[in-house]
């Protein structure tokens, strides 16, 4: 490429060419720039006319045609500086995308995954045991219930006051949530659900008479709703497919409030008979 196009297209990008003043060790050798061409006479400027007062606008409309009616200087390099910038000028504009076609995308892009429908549960801990004719369902802090505790003692208490067994024994264990999978539904309708397909398995062949569930999370057995699974407390209801259940305070919350107890006695008092009847 010859020196002064070169120099040219750096110009119209807008780069600042440089040329060594002393010749460079080892550098490539540059070729000389071409002679410019003569440039022509330019008439020697004329005195401004006199302009009046009265006709500012005219004089200066005049002086604005004279200076372009003027020849230009112009080199090789000055032509081709033009011509890219004409170029450039004449290259249509990028066109946007009607807002018709444009709002579907951003709708799309903008939208978020719909998180599952329903009220979500904290974690929480139950324990299924087998006491004779009777299934006790135990919300209890994990790893559980252990003996010497003080709601192993507890529980034992109230087996011997019901007239159960009082030695239960552990059945089961259910952990919720049943997946660390953050996608895997957590409401309080999936808690309840979950809860009763695990009852049924366990108890399909272990017959039993009564249900009793201790704790506001062991009422998602009966409902998926955990403000209505608490307010169970000291009721009986008929379970689909799983018999009759009754509600009792958790054992940690008899332990710090030992006026449930109380309550729990009267509860007692109408649903013994139903195992009584098969002892």
């Amino acid at each position: 490429m010859r020196e002064s196009q070169r120099l040219a297209y750096l110009e119209a990008i807008g780069v600042t060419g440089w040329v060594p003043r002393v010749p460079l060790a080892h550098a490539a050798t540059r070729t000389p720039p071409e002679p410019e061409v003569a440039t022509q006479p330019v008439e020697p400027e004329r005195a401004a006319p006199v302009v009046s007062a009265g006709e500012p606008a005219r004089s200066a409309r005049a002086e604005a045609v004279d200076t372009q009616a003027r020849p230009v200087v112009s080199s090789p390099s000055a032509a081709l500086v033009e011509q890219r910038r004409a170029q450039v000028a004449a290259q249509p504009a990028k066109q946007l995308p009607p807002a018709e076609a444009s709002a579907p995308l951003a709708e799309v892009s903008t939208s978020t995954p719909e998180a599952p429908a329903g009220q979500s549960v904290a974690p929480f801990y139950l324990q299924l045991w087998i006491a004779g004719p009777c299934a006790l369902l135990i919300e209890i802090a994990d790893p559980g219930l252990e003996k010497g505790t003080s709601e192993y003692d507890l529980l034992c208490d109230i087996l011997r006051a019901a007239a159960l067994p009082a030695a239960p024994r552990l059945q089961a264990d259910f952990r919720w949530p049943l997946s660390r999978n953050p996608q895997v539904a957590r409401s309080a309708e999936a808690a309840s659900e979950a809860l009763q397909a695990f009852m049924q398995a366990r108890l399909e062949l272990q017959p039993v008479s009564s249900i009793g569930c201790f704790g506001a999370m062991a009422g998602l057995l009966a409902t998926g709703d955990p403000e209505a699974a608490g307010a169970l407390r000291g009721s009986e209801q008929a379970l689909e497919d799983l018999g009759s259940a009754w509600f009792a305070p958790a054992l940690a919350d008899m332990l710090r409030q030992p006026e449930e107890k109380r309550g729990l006695w009267h509860l007692l008092k109408r649903v013994m008979p139903r195992w009584a009847r098969t002892a």
